[in-house]
């Protein structure tokens, strides 16, 4: 297949690209980070002269804050561009397909639609912008990842933050813990990427399509620590409840999951944290 990735310098879109690029033709296209104003209109040019069959759109910002100059820019990276970004594919004849990424904090532990941030409701506004771009010839998929770990993650994300301080041996201050995390390994995010190319492509998907990206066994932060600390060979050094849970934190993860038929989680969570760690 002919793959167009935006947003392939973070870790899922790092990830997917390494994946794909084993048995298709993957086409990187610019980077937001380089080019600022002008990354709009250079990746459409891309898109225009790649003329991807499919495309993976990894790129998002995930400003938290709700003030004015955050919901322009959310507005601007969620909705304006990814909008601008399926447009143009859909002018080349080849294009069959359209792959994105919304968040778990676009509901509540119900599975209703609650979103917890600005952030999470552009996400959620975005299906309704691409169902408009979905037909018979061109499917769309947006995919609710609920979180992602794996080797060589960089983020300032809090299995992060809990290996770094576990290297250096530091304390380091959390909340009391309750609020749930559902955690997938970015390899089998991969697969799933893998899969659903694959069905888009056998025209075994058609029209628009949300699936949740779901281990099914959520587990709060209290119990992650004590699952670290039980199965690391050196100290784990925190201090639970020593700040204060943020704005609008999510508590609980969904209870309904709507995964994508067939797929399931593979890597086991217990062995891949005590790769990372140790």
């Amino acid at each position: 297949m002919k793959i167009g990735i935006i947003g392939s310098s973070g870790f899922l879109g790092k990830n997917i690209s390494l994946h794909l690029k084993t048995k298709n033709k993957v086409k990187n296209f610019s980077s937001y980070n380089k080019l600022k104003k002008r990354w709009f209109s250079k990746v459409c040019k891309e898109i225009k002269y790649f003329s991807p069959e499919i495309i993976i759109n990894c790129s998002a910002s995930q400003i938290l804050d709700d003030n004015k100059k955050s919901i322009e820019k959310l507005i601007y990276s969620n909705l304006y561009t990814q909008s601008g970004f399926i447009n143009e594919a859909k002018q080349n004849k080849n294009f069959i397909g359209f792959i994105t990424f919304g968040s778990r904090w676009e509901y509540d532990s119900n599975g209703n639609y609650k979103p917890n941030s600005f952030y999470a409701a552009t996400k959620h506004a975005s299906d309704y912008l691409l169902q408009y771009f979905a037909d018979k010839k061109t499917t769309v998929v947006s995919l609710k990842v609920f979180d992602t770990y794996g080797v060589n993650d960089t983020r300032n994300k809090i299995l992060n933050l809990l290996l770094k301080n576990y290297k250096n041996q530091t304390t380091l201050n959390l909340t009391p813990g309750k609020q749930e995390i559902d955690y997938v390994n970015v390899l089998d995010i991969c697969k799933l990427i893998d899969q659903i190319s694959t069905d888009i492509h056998k025209k075994k998907l058609t029209g628009f399509k949300a699936f949740s990206v779901s281990s099914k066994k959520p587990i709060s932060l209290i119990k992650l620590v004590k699952l670290l600390k039980k199965n690391l060979k050196n100290k784990l050094k925190v201090n639970m409840g020593a700040i204060q849970y943020r704005k609008n934190e999510s508590m609980k993860c969904p209870k309904k999951t709507f995964n994508y038929p067939g797929w399931k989680v593979h890597n086991s969570f217990i062995k891949d944290l005590k790769k990372i760690f140790d």
